[in-house]
C-alpha cells in the first residue's frame, strides 16, 4: 500500500481540512512541521517519511478559479524527484493544460468543478490525469454522466467523501466498494482515515493508494506503520 500525504492550500497558506466545510479551515497545526508555508511544510513531510508522491489541493483555485502558477513552478522546480497530484479546480481542458505544464505534476481532475466530461477521454488527458469522484452528503458532486459511465475514467481514480475529510469517523468502504465493483481501474481511498487498522482494513479490500492527512499530522500514523504498511 502507497500513503500519499495530502495538504491543503488556502490564501497561499496550508490549512486543516474537515468535512468541506471551507470557509471555516484553521491553519495547519502539526507534529511534523511548525510551518504553514507550502514549500516549508513539503519539506517537513519529507524529512519524516520519503514520499514519493505528494497530493495538493488548491483551495483558492477550486473555490475561486485563482491557480498561482508561479507557486508551481516553485514547488514543482524544488522538489524535482517527487511527483505531485495537483487539484486546482479544473473546469476545462484548457484549465486541465495550466496544470499539466510542469514536469512532475499531475492534474487531478474533480468531478466537482468539472464542467463537461467529454474531453477526458483524450489519451494524453487519460494518460496523465486522475478523476477525483466527489461527493457530500450522500449525492454525488458534478456530472451524473462522469458517475454512470467509467468509460470516462482514467486509471486512476479517487473516491472522495467530502464529509470524512478530516472527521475521524472512518473510511467510507462502502462507497469505495461500490465504485471498485464498477472497474477494474485502480480506485483510491480518500478520507476519514483514523490510523493503521483502518489502512489494514483498506489493504484487504484491494486498495493500494490512500490519501491522508489529519492522521499524519496528528501523529496517529508513524513511521513505523508507514514502513509496515509499505511493506518496505
Amino acid at each position: 500500500m502507497e500513503i500519499i500525504p495530502v495538504i491543503d492550500v488556502m490564501g497561499g497558506k496550508v490549512v486543516h481540512a474537515s468535512r468541506g466545510n471551507r470557509e471555516r479551515y484553521p491553519l495547519l497545526q502539526s507534529c511534523l512541521t511548525e510551518s504553514c508555508e507550502p514549500i516549508d511544510i513539503i519539506k517537513d513531510i519529507l524529512a519524516f517519511y520519503s514520499f514519493p508522491i505528494i497530493y495538493i489541493a488548491d483551495l483558492d483555485a477550486i473555490i475561486d478559479g485563482e491557480f498561482d502558477e508561479q507557486r508551481y513552478h516553485e514547488i514543482s522546480s524544488v522538489f524535482p524527484n517527487i511527483e505531485f497530484w495537483l487539484d486546482a479546480g479544473i473546469k476545462t481542458q484548457t484549465e486541465w493544460r495550466k496544470v499539466n505544464q510542469y514536469f512532475n505534476v499531475h492534474p487531478v481532475i474533480g468531478s466537482e468543478t468539472l464542467f463537461e466530461p467529454l474531453w477526458l477521454k483524450e489519451p494524453l488527458v487519460s494518460e496523465k490525469s486522475i478523476l477525483s469522484l466527489d461527493f457530500q452528503k450522500g449525492h454525488f458532486l458534478g456530472n451524473k454522466a462522469l458517475l454512470s459511465d467509467p468509460g470516462f475514467w482514467p486509471k486512476s481514480i479517487i473516491v472522495m467523501n467530502l464529509d470524512c475529510i478530516g472527521s475521524q469517523s472512518g473510511p467510507d468502504f462502502n462507497l469505495l466498494m461500490q465504485i471498485q465493483s464498477q472497474t477494474e481501474n485502480e480506485v483510491i481511498a480518500s478520507g476519514g482515515v483514523r490510523g493503521p487498522s483502518d489502512l489494514l482494513s483498506l489493504k484487504e479490500k484491494g486498495i493500494k493508494q490512500v490519501l491522508v492527512a489529519s492522521v499524519l499530522h496528528d501523529g496517529r500514523l508513524t513511521k513505523e506503520d508507514i514502513f509496515m504498511l509499505s511493506g518496505s
